[in-house]
C-alpha cells in the first residue's frame, strides 16, 4: 500500500539523531515559553521562526511543530499554580487547576492536566496520521456564516461556565468584542482609534492577556503572604503528579468526548484551542453528574478543558497542511515557513511530499512523552513557588510580565495598555465580571468582524436571512440559543431560594 510506503518514509527521517534532537530542543522551548505568561504558541513559533533559515525543510519544521505542541503544556503549569495562564486556551483549566493548588493539591492538578493533555493530543495525532486526506473535508462545509456564529458563540457561551452571573458574564464577552473591534476595519476604514497610531492594528492581544490573567491576579496575590495559605499543607512531590495520571483514566468519556470537539474545533479555520477549551468544559459541566464541583476543583473539568485544546493542534496541523488554510495563529507562521522553504500546502501536499507530511505528523507524537517528562520535572520546580512570600514574587513577576509587553513593539503604549487592562481585571474580578470572557471576545472579534463582512458581501441586502436558510448556521444558532435559554433558567433557579 502507498499510505504504508509513505509512512515508513516518514518514520525513516524523523528517527535520526539529528531530526530527535531537535524534538526534543523544540518541546523544551515550548514548555519554557508556555510557561511565561503572555507568551502564546503563536508567538513562540513566530520568535523561534528564524532558527530554522539554515536547516533542511524536514528538520526546521519538525522544530516548529514540536514548539507548538509544547507550548499548551507549559501553559497548563502556571495557569494551575499561580493561576496565570500562559496562553488563552489555558485560561479554562485554571478554573479547576488553581482551585486544586489552592487546596495543597497542586501535584495532583498537574498530573491531570498533563496526562489528559497527552492522552487527547496522542488521539488527535493519530487520527491525523491515518485520515489527514478525509478529515479535513469536514471544514469545507463551513461558509462565513458559520465561522460567524461558531466565533460568537465562543463568547456567548461562557455564559454557561462557572456559577457567576450569566448576564455578568456575557456583558464582559461583548465588551471584549467591543475592544477587540477596533482598529483599521475589513473594509478599511479606521474604527474607534481616537488618533493613535498605536491602535490602527487594532488593540494586540498580548497586553489585554497580561493584564487581565496576570496583572489581574498580582494585584489579588499582593493581598496575601503566599500563593497558598501557609496553614495548607502543599503536596508538591514527583509522586503526587504521577498519581494524578490514573485519575484522568476514571473519566474516559470525558477524555474521549473532549478530544473529538476539540480535534472538530480545530479543522474550523481561526477557531484556536481556547474556543476548544472554553466549549469543552462547558460541555463537560453540562452533562457532569456534579456540575456544582467546576470552578472549584472538579477532576473532570480539566480533563476536559486540557484534553481538548491539545487536540485541538491535530485538528488546526491538519487544515493547514491540506488546505492550506490556518487553523490557528501558530499554524500560521508554519504555512510561512512551508512557503519560505518553496513548499506549497494544499490538498496536493500530501501526494507530492508525503514523507514531510507524515513525519511532521510522526514528530508531534513523539513529542508527547517528551513533554510529559519535561512538564513533570518543570511542575516540580514551579511548586517551589508556592511559598515565596508575595512580596518577592508579586514584583518578579510584575517585572517579566511588563519586559514581555513591551518586547513585543517596543512601545510603552502597550505597557500603559497592559496595567490598564490590569486594574480592569482586578475590579472585573472583584464584582463578579469574567476576565476571560473579555479575553476571549478580544480574541474572536476580529474573527466575527471579518465574517460578518464577508456574510454582508456575499448575500447582499438580505443577509441576515443567510442564517436560517443554511442548515449548519441553523443547526448552531438553535444549539446556542437553547444553551443560554437554560444558563438562564438555571441562574433564575439559583436565585429563588434566596429570595423567598
Amino acid at each position: 500500500m502507498q499510505f504504508l510506503t509513505d509512512l515508513s518514509a516518514g518514520f525513516d527521517a524523523v528517527f535520526t539523531l539529528h531530526a530527535a534532537g531537535f524534538v526534543l530542543l523544540g518541546t523544551l522551548l515550548g514548555i519554557i515559553v508556555g510557561a511565561t505568561p503572555g507568551l502564546s504558541s503563536g508567538m513562540a513559533v513566530a520568535v523561534l521562526l528564524p532558527l530554522t533559515f539554515t536547516m533542511d525543510s524536514l528538520t526546521g519544521l519538525v522544530f516548529l511543530t514540536s514548539v507548538y505542541v509544547a507550548v499548551t503544556y507549559g501553559g497548563a503549569v502556571t495557569a494551575i499554580m499561580l493561576n496565570t495562564p500562559g496562553a488563552p486556551e489555558n485560561a479554562a483549566t485554571a478554573l479547576d487547576g488553581h482551585a486544586l493548588t489552592r487546596l495543597g493539591q497542586s501535584g495532583r492538578a498537574l498530573g491531570v492536566a498533563i496526562a489528559a493533555s497527552a492522552l487527547g493530543g496522542l488521539l488527535s495525532y493519530f487520527v491525523m496520521l491515518f485520515g489527514i486526506s478525509s478529515v479535513a473535508s469536514i471544514a469545507l462545509t463551513f461558509g462565513p456564516t458559520e465561522i460567524f456564529l461558531i466565533a460568537l458563540s465562543g463568547v456567548m457561551i461562557l455564559g454557561a461556565v462557572g456559577s457567576g452571573s450569566p448576564a455578568k458574564i456575557l456583558a464582559s464577552g461583548m465588551f471584549g468584542l467591543l475592544v477587540g473591534t477596533i482598529g483599521i476595519v475589513p473594509t478599511g476604514e479606521w474604527r474607534a482609534t481616537f488618533g493613535e497610531p498605536y491602535l490602527a492594528d487594532g488593540v494586540q492581544i498580548v497586553p489585554v492577556l497580561i493584564g487581565m490573567f496576570v496583572v489581574a491576579e498580582l494585584l489579588v496575590l499582593s493581598h496575601r503572604e503566599t500563593v497558598v495559605d501557609a496553614a495548607t499543607e502543599v503536596n508538591r512531590s514527583i509522586g503526587a503528579t504521577v498519581a494524578g495520571f490514573r485519575e484522568v483514566l476514571s473519566h474516559p468519556v470525558t477524555l474521549l468526548r473532549s478530544s473529538f470537539l476539540g480535534m472538530g474545533v480545530g479543522l474550523i479555520p481561526a477557531a484556536g484551542a481556547t474556543l476548544a477549551a472554553f466549549s469543552s468544559y462547558t460541555l463537560a459541566r453540562r452533562l457532569s453528574r456534579e456540575p456544582e464541583r467546576y470552578g472549584k476543583g472538579s477532576i473532570e473539568g480539566i480533563v476536559a478543558a486540557e484534553s481538548a485544546n491539545n487536540a485541538c493542534s491535530g485538528g488546526a496541523l491538519t487544515v493547514s497542511l491540506v488546505l492550506g488554510v490556518p487553523g490557528s495563529v501558530a499554524t500560521a507562521v508554519i504555512l510561512g515557513a512551508l512557503t519560505m522553504q518553496g513548499l506549497q500546502p494544499g490538498p496536493m501536499m500530501v501526494v507530492q511530499q508525503p514523507t514531510l507530511v507524515y513525519g511532521l505528523v510522526i514528530a508531534a507524537i513523539l513529542s508527547q512523552p517528551v513533554m510529559v517528562l519535561f512538564a513533570i520535572l518543570a511542575g516540580s520546580v514551579m511548586s517551589r513557588a508556592l511559598t515565596i512570600s508575595t512580596r518577592v514574587l508579586v514584583p518578579f513577576l510584575l517585572m517579566l510580565s511588563i519586559y514581555g509587553t513591551f518586547a513585543l513593539r517596543n512601545a510603552t503604549f502597550d505597557v500603559w495598555m497592559t496595567l490598564g487592562f490590569g486594574v480592569l481585571g482586578y475590579f472585573m474580578k472583584r464584582y463578579g465580571y469574567s476576565p476571560a470572557a473579555l479575553v476571549m471576545g478580544v480574541i474572536l472579534a476580529k474573527i466575527t468582524d471579518a465574517e460578518l463582512v464577508r456574510t454582508m458581501q456575499i448575500f447582499g441586502d438580505d443577509w441576515y436571512f443567510a442564517f436560517f436558510q443554511r442548515p449548519i448556521s441553523l443547526a448552531i444558532l438553535a444549539i446556542l440559543t437553547a444553551s443560554l435559554l437554560r444558563a438562564g433558567l438555571g441562574a433564575r433557579r439559583r436565585r429563588l431560594p434566596s429570595d423567598e
